[in-house]
Parts: C-alpha cells; structure tokens; sequence
C-alpha cells in the first residue's frame, strides 16, 4: 500500500448565492416548533382564564339580577 495524494486531495467549495434564504437545519426546525409550542399553550391558557372570568361574570350578573328583582318585587308589595 503505497501512500496515494490524490486520495486526500479536497474538493473544491461551490458558488454561494449571496441573495439566497439561509439553509434549512433540523435545529432551527426544532426551535421554531418549540417556539410555537409554547406561543399555543400560553394562548390556550389565557383563552381558559378568560373563559373562567366570563363564567364568574355571568353568575354575577344574574346574582345581581335576582337581588333587583327581590327589590322591585319588595317596592311593589309596598304601594
């Protein structure tokens, strides 16, 4: 076995656009998917909290709907 250079010669780099889009890597990829994940669960979590307002809202107004009618009904008994 006799030591042959063009075994190891390197191969010559080719011409890189200038104006193109940087290359796709699985890591980026990764990142954004993460990234997203996370945009969805801080948006489904604040969609639940207001889900839960609205509901305490609703039982408020018809707490407070009941209370104005106990008073009407007080007013008229009282003519």
């Amino acid at each position: 076995m006799a030591f042959d250079p063009r075994q190891f010669k390197q191969k010559k780099k080719r011409a890189v656009d200038p104006n193109a889009p940087p290359r796709p890597n699985l890591m980026s990829h990764d990142k954004t998917i993460r990234e997203s994940q996370i945009a969805f669960n801080q948006l489904s979590a604040m969609v639940q909290r207001q889900a839960e307002e609205i509901e305490s809202m609703k039982h408020k107004y018809r707490d407070m709907q009941q209370s104005i009618n106990q008073l009407i009904n007080y007013v008229r008994q009282r003519r």
